[in-house]
């Protein structure tokens, strides 16, 4: 009786999802995705599947990998492995009764270790499994995705093309090399008088603007940029009909207004103001005055502000509310913007595109790599170099990522090339992981690393 009221208070302290998390337990031979909210756990089965790999012989240790997103984590990942892998043996050992002298040698292969769980030996053999788990811990990789990236490479630095002495760059150290080498790269394109800088400048462009898409493209420098050469639009056609709208405009504003000025009373005022004080003398400023009009909450129209009912200002307000606002905006402005955009994008997109050459080039011969360049050169070594990818889908049997909803597309590519089965495909959509080789666990209203390139669709 006492044994099934033990069982029956097990049964109701039981959470909802017990079938789901034992599946997690039990199932090694799939590889599983575990969708959970905050505060559901998710870690912590994470940390029972791998004690679970380790205890039927799934794996060795060494043979395991743990993804996290910060090294605070990563710690904290360890320390509760270690104890699990600790409460497991010592279960293990009180459960059957077992003695170390009773434990098989130690000396034993991690192949000899393998022993089918349902032989005679199977209670000893588990249990020196989680022994030998604890004591060769170190050996897991546990630990973010830049640590692992630069584990990879400091294995394979000559099939990588790197130096065997490279150098991480932390984030603030990155930061001061950027700007170290944007410097040197725009006086020496002004020492050699490159006319695209004064091109740029003469769009508007801040230089912090400037400065800001060079991070930016450092940050996504696997992805392609494709500048192309876009011709100069025309500009003062545009702004001369805009022109000619607002003082026509204007000139039809009662004078008496019933009431506060609506938006469009204030969009025509404004810029009837800028152009009688100067006309606009440079594109920038063109394109400026163009974008002011370029928005249908600046060229709201309220009737009632225009008189009353039936009058001939009301009839105008109600035509510029209709068409002809929408008919200058759709069919004069917004084309010539979106010209105007491409033209400077392309300008600036093929001067960043040098200067992020430059500071890789400079990365290089300091034998320096950034964050994002760890992860782009293990993708590329792992997509080119089929021989290092099979012999690291062996050393790395198992891998399992924690938070993955911050996980970004590289980092993405990565897991896939390791855990893939299809070793001569290079592409890493056309991958599919093992049975059992990934172990994936997140939850996309967790994800918060997006200023970091983490990207929720990749979840998804």
């Amino acid at each position: 009786r006492g044994r099934r009221h033990r069982s029956m208070d097990q049964l109701l302290n039981e959470p909802a999802d017990q079938a789901a998390r034992l599946r997690i337990r039990q199932q090694l031979d799939h590889s599983v995705i575990c969708l959970a909210g905050a505060g559901a756990g998710k870690t912590h089965e994470l940390v029972e599947r791998m004690v679970a790999c380790i205890r039927r012989g799934t794996c060795q240790v060494e043979e395991l990998a743990a993804i996290t997103f910060t090294r605070k984590a990563a710690g904290e990942l360890r320390a509760r492995f270690n104890q699990q892998l600790q409460s497991a043996q010592l279960e293990a050992e009180r459960q059957h009764e077992l003695g170390l002298d009773e434990l098989p040698p130690d000396n034993l292969s991690p192949d000899e270790l393998q022993t089918d769980e349902m032989s005679t030996d199977g209670d000893r053999f588990e249990a020196r499994r989680l022994q030998r788990a604890v004591r060769h811990l170190d050996r897991c990789k546990i630990g973010t995705i830049h640590a692992f990236c630069a584990c990879l490479l400091r294995q394979y630095p000559a099939r990588a093309r790197l130096p065997a002495d490279f150098h991480e760059v932390e984030e603030r150290e990155e930061l001061w090399l950027a700007r170290q080498a944007w410097d040197q790269f725009l006086e020496a394109r002004s020492a050699d008088g490159d006319r695209r800088l004064q091109a740029i400048e003469d769009t508007g462009l801040t230089a912090e603007q400037f400065y800001q898409f060079f991070l930016t493209r450092n940050q996504y420098s696997d992805l392609p940029l494709k500048p192309t050469t876009q011709a100069r639009p025309d500009l003062e056609g545009p702004t001369q009909q805009l022109c000619e709208f607002v003082h026509q405009v204007a000139q039809q504003i009662p004078e008496d207004l019933p009431g506060e000025p609506d938006r469009l009373m204030e969009t025509v005022t404004r810029l009837q103001h800028r152009f009688a004080f100067a006309a606009p003398q440079t594109d920038a400023d063109r394109a400026f005055l163009l974008r002011t009009f370029d928005s249908s909450a600046a060229t709201q129209v309220t009737l009632k502000r225009w008189g009353p009912p039936g009058s001939p200002e009301q009839h105008l307000a109600r035509s510029l509310r209709d068409s002809l606002t929408k008919a200058l905006r759709t069919q004069v402005i917004q084309p010539v913007l979106a010209a105007w955009r491409r033209y400077v994008y392309s300008l600036a997109a093929e001067f960043v595109e040098e200067a992020t050459l430059h500071y890789r080039q400079l990365r290089r011969r300091r034998g320096m790599l950034t964050f994002n360049d760890l992860m782009e050169t293990t993708a590329t070594m792992l997509r080119d170099d089929l021989e290092t990818r099979r012999s690291l889908q062996q050393r790395f049997r198992i891998i399992f990522v924690d938070e993955f909803q911050d996980t970004d597309p590289l980092q993405a590519q990565i897991l896939l090339y390791l855990t893939g089965q299809e070793l001569t495909e290079r592409s890493w959509q056309g991958q599919t992981p093992r049975p059992g080789s990934l172990f994936l666990v997140g939850d996309e209203k967790q994800s918060i690393y997006r200023f970091r390139r983490a990207d929720v669709d990749v979840f998804r």
